[in-house]
């Protein structure tokens, strides 16, 4: 049985259900951290800091995903995997980044660190998006 497209309300559910998914993420972050580790300061690591924020957009995007564009068909449900897709590469790629600097000496302070693989994450999903509607620019018409 085929599934049926969103309603109006899926749209909001889905956004609501990204932001539940960040907040037990958030909360489950934070609940290892206090539990196993009650005396390190996780934000002086970077591995661990990129590990809180980097897969912050990830789990936001998975449930508006779930909920919502899953149901839409087209480019826009093409367009959420691929930022799925390029959110996972990117912050698997940042965190090799993050492993070479810290091989070459390098401290890569807080804002850095965020920023910087939050960049990844976007230059990824802006050449993935544009070579796929690059292949077919009428997909979001109809027409191709």
């Amino acid at each position: 049985m085929a599934e049926q497209g969103p309603d109006k309300y899926d749209k909001d559910l889905g956004f609501i259900f990204g932001i539940l998914l960040v907040i037990i993420w958030i909360a489950l972050l934070i609940f290892v951290e206090t539990t196993l580790f009650p005396r390190q300061n996780f934000w002086q690591n970077p591995f661990i800091s990129w590990l809180n924020v980097g897969l912050l957009p990830f789990v936001g995007m998975a449930g508006n995903y779930l909920i919502y564009h899953r149901k839409l068909g087209g480019i826009e449900t093409v367009r959420s995997v691929i930022g799925l897709k390029s959110n996972l590469l990117g912050f698997l790629l940042w965190f090799a980044v993050l492993g070479v600097l810290h091989l070459a000496g390098y401290a890569v302070p807080y804002q850095v660190n965020g920023v910087g693989g939050l960049l990844v994450v976007l230059v990824l999903y802006l050449a993935w998006d544009w070579s796929a509607t690059r292949r077919d620019p009428h997909a979001s018409t109809g027409q191709g």
